[in-house]
């Protein structure tokens, strides 16, 4: 995977809210795939990259946040609607 970029701090704090309400989420990734689950919290690794973790139907992952292109809640009256995360980011090309 390629060096953490660090996504802007206007979107950081959707993410935030959405782990502190709990949303089922709807994430578009950059590679495409589109993941369904609810938010449960972020979290900083000792590279410094960032994370959002979500509890799925199958299992609990771990999403790093410059992968995530957009988040959409899925739930009724939600704070807010589909938020885009990573569209400010470099693109990610394998080089």
């Amino acid at each position: 995977m390629n060096t953490y970029q660090a996504i802007p701090c206007a979107r950081y704090d959707y993410l935030e809210l959405a782990c502190i309400r709990h949303y089922p989420l709807a994430l578009e990734l950059r590679s495409g795939e589109v993941l369904h689950g609810k938010a449960v919290t972020t979290e900083t690794r000792a590279d410094k990259s960032e994370w959002l973790v979500v509890e799925t139907p199958v299992k609990t992952r771990s999403i790093r946040l410059d992968q995530i292109m957009a988040i959409t809640p899925q739930q009724e009256g939600a704070d807010f609607g589909r938020v885009s995360i990573a569209d400010e980011l470099p693109s990610a090309e394998s080089g």
